[in-house]
């Protein structure tokens, strides 16, 4: 006679201990990045396989492609918020990020708005990491608001105080807080906290007609960490749409 064992039953343990709020909010933001991202591979894939005589449909997947970034960025943002920072100050070019990060867009999204940058080059005393990702929610956030076509004026300046001015300035659509952009209010709120843990004051302000204006005033560098070659050049004269020549691979 033979007997038969049954395979032993799978048992699943499910942790029962709560999760912080940043906890969560991780998880969460790791669950969707999976399906956002299939979405935009999809929208690639589309934008490659779909006849273009219609230009409304490489509009729309243009479009579609955007909001997946945009839905990034939100989670970003939020996880920003959450997370408890410490802040490092150091001197920090804000000039040499905002043409950094304004290039990068423009050689990789021909849809990315004009940037006229009219820069000082005077550094700032604030936390390197948090200095980029203010310059980049400024970006994006004009980018989101400013009227299509219109030009997005960033310039700096040093005031009597010795502190730095950034101004930044555009055209706007729709600009109330009622209906501004999906993830808008995210991003100022986050940029809000930065300006607050480098001790800056961030403004932002609608203006006739329709015109958007944001200003942050932060500290200068002290002297004697502003006295390098890097800081020692006038202001630049950079403007998007001049791109420099390309340099070779491997060289400085």
């Amino acid at each position: 006679m033979y007997t038969v064992e049954a395979p032993p039953a799978q048992v699943y343990f499910f942790s029962s201990m709560p999760q912080s709020n940043e906890s969560l909010l991780h998880n969460l933001a790791h669950e969707l990045r999976q399906p956002l991202s299939t979405i935009e591979s999809i929208a690639y894939y589309l934008e490659l396989a779909l006849p273009h005589s219609d230009p409304r449909v490489l509009e729309q997947l243009t479009r579609l492609r955007h909001l997946v970034e945009q839905s990034g960025w939100i989670l970003n943002d939020t996880l920003s918020l959450a997370r408890q920072s410490t802040t490092h100050p150091e001197a920090v070019d804000l000039d040499e990020l905002f043409s950094e990060f304004v290039f990068e867009q423009v050689q990789h999204d021909s849809y990315w708005p004009h940037f006229d940058l009219a820069l000082a080059g005077a550094p700032v005393w604030m936390d390197f990491q948090q200095a980029r990702e203010m310059v980049q929610g400024i970006c994006r956030f004009f980018r989101t608001v400013a009227r299509p076509g219109t030009e997005i004026l960033v310039e700096t300046f040093v005031l009597s105080s010795g502190s730095i001015l950034l101004r930044v300035r555009a055209e706007g659509q729709n600009l109330d807080d009622s209906s501004l952009p999906p993830g808008s209010s995210l991003t100022l709120e986050w940029m809000e906290r930065i300006a607050s843990q480098n001790s800056a004051t961030l403004t932002s302000q609608v203006q006739d007609p329709a015109q958007l204006e944001l200003t942050v005033e932060v500290p200068p560098a002290p002297q004697e960490h502003s006295a390098h070659p890097e800081f020692e050049e006038a202001g630049s004269s950079f403007r998007v749409g001049e791109l420099p020549e390309p340099i070779a691979q491997g060289t400085l």
